[in-house]
């Protein structure tokens, strides 16, 4: 019996007839549908069997020889519509011999089954994928990089008891979910879970002290996280105002602003020497520095380093709202001051500063003024955020991360993970049930990651540990609404958005429950919420939506909660051939309905949009909508109706047409806050020479909407993406990537 067959990289794996029924199957399938029957495929492959064992009795077959005996055994039948599967299995197997060729180029000489596209494997062979320490050479392919993290965190268990069958089921259970892109955890596990690289987050937040001890201790601790790769968040409102006395020098103070420049040009040489994370700053808006504060990125490419944003409180949002005359009135270490105008010299010294008079709505207008300019700076809405702080005894929190959906305490970080929506759509529904079991499985494999993590800062290490938080979220949303024909901005988009986020979080608070009986409760518990309710609680926290960029690449699917940007664009590549990208969902509903043409590809590359184009159905135009077809306040709408069941935070930018006014912006801030989002990220298209979606133009002038992943200042000495690791294309300063659209600008 044929027990054994060697592999096309030389492995031997034992023998599985079953693969060759479903070839065969799929190949009769694909030529006569339904009438091609899985009994017929199951004789087919016994025949097929049959002739291995004869032809090698003492020898091991290879792939390739198992699959020349099937053609042979299917044309020897005396049955035309065999011939006629044998013609579809051969052109079957020549196409996936071109597609693992395209994956031996890209990974090195290695493939895969998982149906990645072509760019999703440069994302990961370029960011996940293991490479040899001495060669830099890629040593695992796709299936491989999924047990590795499977595998490690599974063995996790062992410091908690489990024997080595449950370890099994549990490594089982974390492999399907993977295998089965129900569930990613985020970048940094993928790539070094299980791997000789210690395993960071993303997401963290530090305080710093009023000195200039204080100061740079935490530079030097942001420095080694950057260096890690992690993300940082910041509360510059900390620190006192510009021209306060100091104590030990007898001097001024130069102001928060002032070390904000600092840390941005620290992280600047971070950047240059190899991967780092973004920066979020944040300034309250009692700090009597806050003019200086919105005023800081003003000019296009300042603070490059840096996202900022305003900590709004209730009673600013109230006299804003109110239109109240009285002045604003900051306070700093209970000295209350009001708000004033740093004036500094070319050197950027403090020259003057000069008290403002500016009611709460005045300066309200100065906020939304910077942001409808360049969208910067976003909002996030502290007071909210901390009557959702779960361990309110630990300290207040004071700051966000670099995306907005992390509030965190003092050296506190939360591991990501997105479930992939997309998946559970089944038969026009909604998986519930496969969606509450995925929920369960990712909560156990995130809690697991905090076991394997370790940072090289001993408050951070403290502090997460302390609180084990884990920021389950989601992607693939606006995928989701366009299988079931939901409308993204209407009232039954925003009643799914509730019923899956509410779906997840509930589930995920009874596995973390479940898991505290099973392991304990976080160590900072009877300083939580939880302890008050007499609810036992294995993490601080669960739930977030992160803005998934590279791993929503990585699935082909729509980042966290956003609707898609374009349904269609080009990519015009050397020699000037343009490559047309369509929707996969739109194009499978097109195709159903005979709609499909190279003509109205042409067209819906050239618009983004369905909504302008004549012969589309109405139902067809609904439900396939994109950003710029809906409102600023269906945006707001959709993030509250995600907000009101996430623990923490959601990710997502509030996109206005080019032509929305001041007041729009400041209407969308007011209407966040009412809503009880914790922030609110607005941009108005155009208001960037260089932004990250663009609409550009093509040849006859018309406008284009095209999606360009990222953009920096520097290009890379090796010039190759630092998304798929592909050779840029160099143009007049700027390089930009041909297959994934990453970009980088020095001009």
């Amino acid at each position: 019996m044929i027990k054994k067959i060697i592999k096309r990289d030389g492995s031997t794996v034992l023998f599985n007839n079953n693969k060759i029924t479903e070839a065969i199957f799929k190949a009769g399938k694909s030529r006569f549908g339904e009438s091609f029957l899985h009994n017929e495929a199951e004789k087919l492959s016994s025949k097929v069997v049959e002739i291995l064992e004869k032809k090698y009795p003492n020898k091991i077959p290879t792939v390739e020889q198992t699959q020349d005996i099937v053609e042979i055994t299917l044309m020897a039948q005396n049955d035309e519509r065999y011939h006629q599967v044998a013609k579809t299995y051969i052109l079957y197997r020549e196409e996936h011999s071109k597609i693992r060729q395209i994956q031996e180029d890209i990974m090195e000489g290695k493939s895969t089954r998982l149906p990645f596209t072509e760019n999703s494997l440069r994302v990961i062979a370029g960011r996940y994928l293991k490479r040899d320490g001495k060669t830099g050479k890629i040593v695992e392919n796709p299936e491989e990089m999924f047990d590795r993290v499977a595998k490690s965190l599974a063995n996790v268990e062992k410091r908690y008891g489990k024997n080595s069958d449950d370890i099994k089921k549990i490594e089982k259970d974390f492999r399907d979910v993977l295998y089965n892109f129900e569930f990613t955890p985020a970048g940094r596990t993928l790539a070094n879970a299980g791997s000789d690289t210690k395993l960071v987050a993303n997401c963290i937040v530090l305080h710093m002290e009023d000195s200039m001890e204080g100061i740079f201790q935490t530079l030097k601790e942001a420095a080694l996280l950057q260096q890690s790769g992690s993300g940082l968040g910041f509360p510059f409102h900390l620190l006192r105002p510009a021209g306060q006395r100091t104590i030990r020098n007898k001097g001024v103070s130069s102001g928060p602003v002032s070390f904000l420049k600092v840390y941005n040009e620290a992280f600047g040489i971070i950047k240059q020497q190899g991967r780092h994370g973004a920066n979020m700053a944040v300034m309250s808006i009692d700090h009597p520095d806050i003019l200086d504060f919105v005023q800081a990125k003003r000019v296009e490419g300042d603070l490059r380093n840096f996202n900022i944003s305003v900590g709004i409180t209730d009673k600013f949002m109230k006299e804003v709202i109110s239109n109240s005359d009285k002045p604003w009135i900051c306070e700093f270490g209970g000295v209350k001051m009001k708000p004033r105008t740093i004036i500094r010299d070319k050197y950027g010294n403090v020259s003057d500063i000069k008290e403002s008079t500016m009611t709460a709505r005045e300066i309200f207008d100065e906020i939304v003024s910077a942001a409808w300019s360049n969208g910067e700076p976003g909002v996030v809405f502290l007071d909210e955020a901390n009557r959702k702080n779960p361990v309110p005894k630990l300290g207040r929190i004071e700051a966000c991360n670099p995306c907005g959906e992390q509030f965190l305490q003092d050296g506190d970080v939360c591991n990501l993970g997105s479930i992939n929506l997309e998946m559970f759509a089944k038969d026009g529904k909604l998986d519930e049930e496969r969606l509450k079991e995925v929920t369960r499985i990712s909560v156990r494999l995130l809690d697991n990651v905090i076991d394997l993590s370790e940072y090289p800062s001993e408050r951070v290490n403290t502090t997460f540990r302390g609180n084990r938080r884990i920021g389950l979220g989601i992607m693939g949303f606006a995928d989701l609404l366009y299988m079931l024909n939901i409308r993204y901005d209407s009232d039954k988009g925003f009643q799914m958005a509730s019923k899956v986020m509410k779906l997840i979080n509930d589930e995920a608070h009874v596995e973390s429950q479940r898991l505290a009986k099973e392991k304990g409760v976080f160590p900072n518990y009877d300083l939580s919420i939880y302890k008050e309710k007499n609810i036992k609680m294995r993490n601080a926290a669960l739930t977030t939506v992160a803005p998934t960029g590279s791993i929503s690449m990585i699935y082909d699917v729509s980042s966290g909660v956003e609707p898609y940007f374009a349904l269609s664009y080009y990519k015009e590549v050397m020699g000037g051939q343009k490559l047309y990208y369509l929707n996969k969902h739109l194009e499978k509903v097109l195709r159903e309905r005979n709609l499909y043409t190279h003509d109205l590809i042409e067209k819906i590359s050239e618009e983004g949009s369905l909504q302008n184009i004549k012969g589309i159905p109405q139902d067809i135009k609904d439900t396939f909508v994109v950003a710029m077809d809906i409102s600023a306040e269906s945006h707001i709408r959709m993030q509250a109706a995600f907000q009101k069941y996430t623990d923490n935070a959601i990710s997502k930018t509030c996109n206005f047409p080019n032509s929305a006014t001041k007041d729009d912006v400041m209407q969308g801030y007011i209407l966040a806050w009412q809503l009880k989002c914790k922030g609110c990220t607005v941009y108005r298209d155009g208001s960037r020479d260089v932004q990250v979606l663009n609409l550009l133009k093509n040849d006859e002038g018309k406008e284009v909407k095209r999606e360009n992943k990222k953009f920096e200042e520097t290009i890379p000495e090796n010039n190759r993406c630092p998304e798929c690791n592909q050779k840029m294309e160099l143009k007049e300063g700027c390089a930009t990537c041909p297959s994934c659209g990453y970009s980088y600008c020095s001009v």
